[in-house]
């Protein structure tokens, strides 16, 4: 039994190798080498890794600036465009408008002088040749609800060596609710248009129709004084 003892005691030991202190020392040396030397490198590592992407940020950053810029100064521009078409547009707008004006009362000028010249030309110089009594022109225009104002224009034409005297009135047909009626300018009761004149005479009034009257057309009426034939001109209301 004891000898069975001390063979398993001798089985079980372990021996271990001591290491002396410089031994100690030395491997203490190099494992603290060995990490100063990873952390340096380590260091050096993250400076420039820190260091390029701070130059590719500053290089970022420059573009984006200068196109920033850029597109500030062409912005600027297009504005600067915008503004010089915007007053060309407005001066030719203006432009324009003074032109159609002058046009258009070029235009209503024109048109006043030929109806000058050709009133005078009635006058003077008929192409028809005749002399006489003439109904130049009717100019009718409302004035209010039923209210009307008329200019009946006569001349003399060619000849001018007397006075034309007489009266002159209008009529007026229509319908009048279902049936044709005609009313007489001046009215009954009322003085005649008194016609007196050489060259030309203006007849100018006013006349009022029945609220239930639908005019159509209009006829004048013009009797020389010491003639029992008048002249007369029928007008289509509208173009009256």
């Amino acid at each position: 039994m004891k000898n069975w003892f001390k063979k398993r005691a001798t089985a079980d030991l372990v021996v271990r190798r001591k290491l002396s202190p410089r031994t100690k020392l030395l491997l203490t040396g190099s494992v603290v080498t060995v990490v100063v030397l990873a952390a340096g490198s380590i260091y050096n590592y993250g400076l420039s890794t820190a260091g390029f992407e701070r130059f590719s940020a500053n290089r970022k950053q420059s573009r984006l600036q200068e196109d920033l810029q850029r597109k500030a100064a062409e912005n600027q521009e297009l504005r600067d465009h915008l503004a010089r078409a915007e007053r060309s547009l407005q001066m030719n707008e203006t432009a324009f408008q003074e032109l159609e004006r002058a046009l258009k009362a070029s235009s209503q000028e024109i048109v006043k002088l030929r109806e000058e010249l050709n009133f005078y030309r009635n006058i003077i110089t008929p192409v028809d040749k005749k002399s006489g009594l003439r109904i130049q022109n009717l100019y009718i225009e409302p004035t209010g609800t039923n209210q009307y104002r008329y200019k009946l224009v006569l001349i003399q034409a060619l000849k001018h060596e007397r006075t034309i005297s007489g009266s002159a009135s209008l009529e007026i047909s229509g319908m009048q609710g279902t049936e044709e009626s005609v009313l007489t300018v001046p009215g009954p009761g009322e003085r005649p248009l008194k016609v007196s004149f050489k060259y030309f005479q203006d007849l100018e009034g006013r006349f009022e129709l029945p609220k239930n009257f639908k005019p159509r057309r209009v006829k004048v009426n013009v009797t020389p004084a010491g003639s029992s034939q008048s002249v007369e001109e029928s007008y289509a209301w509208p173009q009256a």
